[in-house]
């Protein structure tokens, strides 16, 4: 067990002992708490010098005990939050990037093998024309991928050959990375300062240029690394701009940073290299909490080797929640606190603290019930005595309810952020599930139309039939395939729409058929290079009859004019999607995923897409529909699934750079809904009995003036007994139970020397058993005898003007009958008691 450290008299756990100083809402409890004690010390004191009130220093005691445990889990509560919240956004930035960069990797393998880019490296004449022409390629290439700001080819000296970017002044570089992409049978990355970009920092991927003598030349790549991180930051921000999150190196230097004026590039952070959970660090004179993800890795590959961390000043983390819909969630939240069995959800701890609260005022009622007794038992002859000794005991009562609400307030509270921090993370995870979506398919568009300007499949198409060498295309095709393995299989076909050429051998029988799909004559009318044609997310003879998404662009002849045929991409969404999906849900530090957690890409008219979930799988409807919200929102609420109550969260697809990033979109879009098991809905049982409340005591202080009654609810009913008759409420007693007893009788429990017959009250009259751990209260009768009652709770000890007092004869089992009488104030009623009949109707008497 950890040793605590105290701050500000209150001991807490050491990893937010630091911390608490920083968090308002601990700081405005404990204040709360320690007020409400000492106000509780004094009335302790008056009652101990006055005789009157009795001890409650052991009930204080706990109330303290519990006010430490509360305030320390709401210090961890608030840490655990924040450093969740900060974790998710730092896992997403440095997972998004390697999603995309990856696509880099085989966008280097693919151009590099590029026929015309392969015939000017081979001739190398430093023609102007020969330049001008392979620098037109390059623009036609990015303005389908405006993710490169430059295009480079080198030959194997360093001589540049063309470039993109004519504004550059490099026409050398010598750099080492270049010698050993040229010897590398794949791409090399770098990112730093480089000549070659005029000394700026630039990410490049590099790969050889080959023929059939060897190395051509090396083409180079240059990613618009900034403009990404910045579009990735913008992003993932919170609204209130607290965190600050960067790209760190091996040696913890700034790669990419959010707010460059509080974390500047280069900068080197202090800390630990690896993975903590979270960590401290001081920078530039600045206190900040800090928590660093390496990369989930995309198709094997894990980028750079840097890893995000996200920082917020540790006088901002435990301002409130991040949240950028708090009405929306919030009223979601309210709804849920209370209503849902949470133990799979929170830890035991939390559910321990309201029970301990409600077991220490159950155990308070029942001292201050004894200590009302006591004066009125002893007559009104006291006079003010009796009065201080009244006011002092409801003062101590009002004290110690004040001090159940704070808890019940406090209690609630560490509930709703924990339900807060669901709820962000599902939205969080949808978020992340759109992004990583639009971002493939972004990727999908761009390559159809890319590899229609191939040279190879371009020339072939431009043959007659009979000429065409459909195994020259298929290579071309084969080799697109082998890099890019997102796609199940990859179509050239003519301007009849009969398949030329495929990527799969074992789809051979498909070449020299003809295309019976929606999509083709669409995609054969096209007349510009940047339009491409989508299928909608539906079944496809190209994908075994399974529903998948299919893109396609024509083939253009070189001068303009009618297609020369298209190619289709067969995008292989069955794994692709389960992939991005499985990547996306919510998951513990560890890494695996959080039990009782869904994602799924549905479509706007609700038909599911790809499912994490048995429950909806591909083609069935989603438990919850996006059709009212706009492309790019997301919303959160709360559905019942079985019974059970589950955190929804729906991101629409909101495009991602040129790829449907305005308003126009396919007309059944794609969104991602993440659900996160909250919990059972408790049953809505309303048992609770309305307080009651005393009628106005008499106004004559003579003993004939009134009844003193001891009130009490067992049954669900408002009971009481004259005070003469009753004895003690005790604590927790022993009770031994008889074997061969009706249900209403308990047993035996120890009283004075004396072993006394215990009974439930509530089933002796007809009404529900009250708890096992319910009051139990001692009467007498005038001549002697004793019995115990277990009560569902104690009420108020009052007396009643015997105008007030009725008597009733009912009859029936259990119920009132000559000798009771009935209490009525402000239309409630209470029924007196007599104990000499109780006794003998509980089969007790002589």
């Amino acid at each position: 067990m950890k040793t605590k450290i105290t701050r500000r008299g209150v001991p807490f756990s050491p990893e937010v002992a630091d911390l608490v100083s920083r968090m308002p809402a601990v700081d405005e409890y404990r204040e709360s708490m320690l007020r409400l004690q000492g106000l509780w010390d004094s009335l302790a004191m008056l009652g101990q010098m006055s005789g009157t009130v009795p001890d409650i220093g052991g009930t204080r005691s706990e109330f303290q005990s519990l006010t430490e445990t509360l305030l320390d889990s709401l210090a961890r509560s608030l840490l655990a939050n924040a450093v969740q919240q900060m974790r998710g956004q730092a896992q997403v930035a440095i997972d998004i990037l390697v999603r995309n960069l990856f696509e880099r990797t085989a966008d280097v393998g693919f151009l590099s093998s590029d026929s015309d880019l392969v015939g000017f490296t081979a001739a190398a004449d430093g023609s102007a024309t020969g330049r001008e022409a392979i620098e037109s390629r390059f623009r036609d290439y990015v303005a389908k991928y405006s993710v490169y700001d430059d295009i480079v080819v080198l030959n194997p000296q360093g001589q540049v050959l063309a470039r993109l970017d004519r504004q550059v002044q490099a026409t050398t570089c010598h750099e080492p990375w270049l010698a050993q992409a040229a010897q590398a049978s794949s791409y090399v990355e770098r990112f730093g300062p480089s000549t070659l970009m005029d000394g700026r920092t630039a990410l490049l991927f590099a790969q050889a240029i080959r023929n059939e003598r060897g190395v051509a030349g090396v083409l180079c790549l240059s990613f618009r690394f900034d403009d990404e991180m910045h579009g990735i930051f913008s992003q993932l921000r919170d609204p209130a701009g607290r965190s600050v999150i960067t790209l760190i190196d091996a040696d913890r230097r700034v790669v990419a940073s959010s707010d460059p004026w509080q974390l500047p590039l280069g900068a080197q952070l202090p800390g630990k290299p690896g993975g903590a959970e979270h960590q401290r660090l001081r920078f530039a004179g600045r206190d900040y909490l800090s928590v660093n993800t390496a990369a989930t890795g995309y198709e094997g590959y894990l980028g750079p080797g840097w890893r995000a961390c996200v920082l917020v000043s540790t006088e901002l983390a435990f301002e409130g929640a991040h949240d950028s819909e708090p009405g929306q969630r919030d009223q979601a939240i309210d709804g849920l606190v209370g209503a849902l069995d949470t133990h799979e959800l929170f830890a035991e701890e939390l559910h321990r603290i309201p029970r301990h609260a409600a077991r220490i005022q159950r155990d308070l009622s029942r001292v201050l019930w004894n200590g009302r007794l006591r004066p009125a038992a002893q007559g009104a002859g006291n006079g003010g005595g009796n009065d201080f000794a009244g006011t002092l005991l409801r003062e101590v009562g009002n004290t110690g309810e004040q001090i159940r609400l704070l808890f019940a307030q406090a209690t609630g509270n560490l509930h709703r952020s924990a339900l807060g921090a669901v709820f962000d993370i599902a939205r969080a995870r949808a978020r992340l599930a759109v992004d990583i979506m639009d971002r493939n398919l972004y990727e999908r568009a761009n390559d159809c139309r890319w590899w229609a300007l191939n040279g190879d499949l371009r020339q072939q198409l431009a043959l007659p039939p009979d000429q065409r060498d459909a195994g020259r295309a298929a290579a071309v095709l084969q080799n697109i395939n082998r890099l890019y393995t997102v796609y199940s299989l990859l179509l050239l076909f003519d301007a009849q729409g009969q398949v030329v050429a495929v990527s799969q051998p074992g789809a051979q029988d498909w070449v020299g058929r003809g295309l019976d799909a929606a999509w083709l004559q669409p995609t054969l009318a096209l007349r510009e290079g940047q339009a491409f044609q989508m299928s909608s997310h539906q079944p496809s003879a190209l994908y075994a009859d399974e529903p998948t998404y299919v893109y396609a662009a024509a083939v253009l002849p070189p001068a303009g004019g009618a297609a020369l045929g298209g190619i289709a991409i067969v995008f292989d969404g069955t794994p692709q999607f389960a992939a991005m999906l499985r990547d996306v849900l919510p998951a513990a530090a560890d890494g695996t995923p959080l039990p009782g957690c869904s994602a799924l890409f549905v479509t706007r008219s609700g038909q599911v897409v790809a499912s994490t979930d048995a429950r909806w799988p591909v083609g069935s409807t989603a438990p919850l529909l996006p059709q009212a919200l706009a492309r790019g929102q997301a919303m959160t609420t709360v559905i019942d699934i079985d019974g059970v109550a589950h955190a929804a969260a729906f991101s629409m697809a909101g495009g991602y750079r040129e790829y449907h990033g305005n308003a126009q979109c396919p007309g059944d879009d794609a969104a991602a809904l993440v659900l996160m098991r909250l919990g059972q809905r408790l049953p809505q049982i309303d048992t609770a009995v309305p307080a009651f409340v005393p009628p106005p005591a008499p106004r004559s202080a003579s003993n004939d003036a009134g009844q003193e009654i001891a009130s009490f609810v067992a049954g669900n009913q408002w009971l009481g007994l004259p005070v003469a008759q009753v004895h003690t409420a005790l604590e927790h007693p022993r009770i031994a139970a008889l074997p061969g007893l009706p249900a209403h009788v308990l047993g035996m429990l120890p009283f004075e020397g004396r072993m006394i017959m215990a009974i439930d009250l509530g089933a002796v009259r007809g009404g529900p058993l009250s708890p096992v751990d319910a009051p139990v209260i001692v009467l007498h009768t005038a001549g002697g005898q004793r019995m115990a009652l277990r009560v569902q709770e104690l009420g108020p000890v009052f007396i009643a003007a015997r105008a007030d007092l009725q008597p009733v004869a009912l009859g029936g089992p259990g119920s009132a009958g000559h000798g009771d009488k009935l209490v009525r104030s402000d239309g409630q009623m209470l029924t007196l008691l007599d104990a000499e009949r109780l006794y003998g109707l509980c089969g007790l008497a002589a």
